[in-house]
């Protein structure tokens, strides 16, 4: 008999993250992901879940200034091994090689995500310039995923992110680990984990790409739009 009482339902899925996260006992590795998301300030430091903060991200000492130096010549793949590298997880190494090989040129998932995205920047008259790095991830997560930004367009148009009032009762596996991932942006805390990332099965290729883009934008600012090689 199955452990999950969901088993074999729509909301299996959901029930196995919720299980692994945060308390469960890894099934290959224990590393933990907020190491490859957040600032050496850490997310206290930098106000993530604030809108305007002056470009704090500067302040706190984390990488930017070279890729918007250099972003004509920097290449997605050189980012991506820059970032993870240090990664010891066969199948998350693997998942990577294949992320990179199909870039197009594109950080965004698709046409929807990028509109998304940008509607709200402009609906709230924001230059993206002018916003904490951190809600620009967030951001990011939160709009990759139709229903996930169903649910959480109302709570960050209030201008800070409160990740605790975002409803949950519509939303898949997907859209769960998305959540999951910008609470790990937002608080520091470990709510995602490096084997969680290896598992197909658990995390799809769209919401690995979302995953690993919008650390990325953490670490190396809004200019990571830019990359077109």
């Amino acid at each position: 008999m199955s452990k999950l009482f969901m088993y074999g339902t729509s909301l299996e899925g959901i029930e196995q993250l919720m299980v692994m996260v945060p308390n469960f006992q890894p099934r290959r590795s224990g590393i933990v992901i907020n190491n490859y998301f957040n600032c050496e300030g850490g997310a206290k430091d930098c106000n993530c879940n604030l809108i305007n903060i002056n470009n704090g991200w500067n302040e706190c000492g984390y990488i930017g200034s070279d890729l918007k130096i250099n972003v004509d010549r920097c290449r997605y793949k050189d980012l991506v091994r820059e970032c993870f590298a240090k990664i010891n997880n066969y199948y998350v190494q693997e998942r990577l090689k294949s992320l990179v090989s199909k870039f197009k040129g594109e950080i965004f998932l698709n046409h929807n995500h990028k509109e998304r995205f940008y509607n709200f920047l402009q609906k709230k008259s924001l230059d993206i310039n002018d916003i904490s790095l951190g809600y620009i991830t967030i951001l990011f997560l939160l709009t990759a995923d139709e229903s996930l930004w169903k649910s959480s367009e109302d709570i960050v148009s209030q201008g800070k992110i409160d990740l605790k009032q975002i409803c949950l009762k519509e939303i898949d596996t997907e859209a769960y680990a998305l959540y999951q991932t910008a609470k790990t942006i937002s608080t520091g805390k470990e709510c995602i984990k490096i084997n969680e990332l290896a598992d197909e099965e658990l995390i799809d290729d769209m919401t690995f790409k979302a995953i690993i883009n919008s650390a990325l934008i953490n670490r190396y600012g809004a200019e990571i739009f830019l990359i077109t090689k």
